[in-house]
């Protein structure tokens, strides 16, 4: 019943762009590099959210609020557990708080 529910829902299309380019809280997009969601799909989430657009400069001052880690040699079934997460979100969630761009 879940598998069908599923197949059912991924053969749908859909579109988050909006959605995502509406977020204005800090935002760290997480994903495997060996995913059923490609790697390039993330990039475009991340541009949505104002990174990609421009070098951060030598000091980091121009670097967007929003981040992109896509962990090496993973996938949805084994992220969760990988020490590269914790690596990667632990300083973001850490990090003093920053205004985004759009608040």
């Amino acid at each position: 019943m879940l598998f069908t529910k599923l197949a059912d829902l991924l053969r749908q299309d859909y579109d988050w762009s909006t959605e995502v380019a509406a977020i204005t809280a800090p935002t760290m997009i997480v994903s495997a590099d060996a995913d059923a969601v490609r790697p390039e799909h993330m990039v475009q989430f991340f541009g949505l959210l104002g990174g990609g657009q421009r070098d951060a400069g030598l000091d980091g001052a121009g670097r967007p609020v929003a981040q992109l880690a896509i962990l090496p040699g993973l996938t949805h079934y084994n992220i969760g557990g990988s020490p590269l997460l914790a690596a990667v979100v632990t300083p973001f969630l850490q990090a003093p708080l920053v205004a985004s761009a759009g608040s």
